[in-house]
């Protein structure tokens, strides 16, 4: 599963962005990318308030039977 820190119970959000965990700011735009923090927790979205529901993995189409008709 991706993480992103504006789903981190650490993110929380003032005059701008702030990692509790790391002390630091954070911009907009670093918020929105994945991560790999360790010390990244789960919590609902920062900036809407939902939960987050990472999308299902698609599958790859399978061009086998294709190619067999070919040849």
């Amino acid at each position: 599963m991706k993480q992103y820190c504006r789903y981190c119970a650490f993110c929380f959000e003032g005059d701008c962005y702030y990692c509790s965990a790391l002390n630091k700011p954070l911009g907009d735009e670093q918020i929105k990318r994945p991560n790999k923090c360790k010390e990244f927790a789960m919590l609902n979205d920062v900036i809407t308030g939902r939960e987050y529901k990472p999308r299902e993995q698609k599958k790859p189409k399978q061009k086998t039977a294709e190619l067999r008709e070919l040849f």
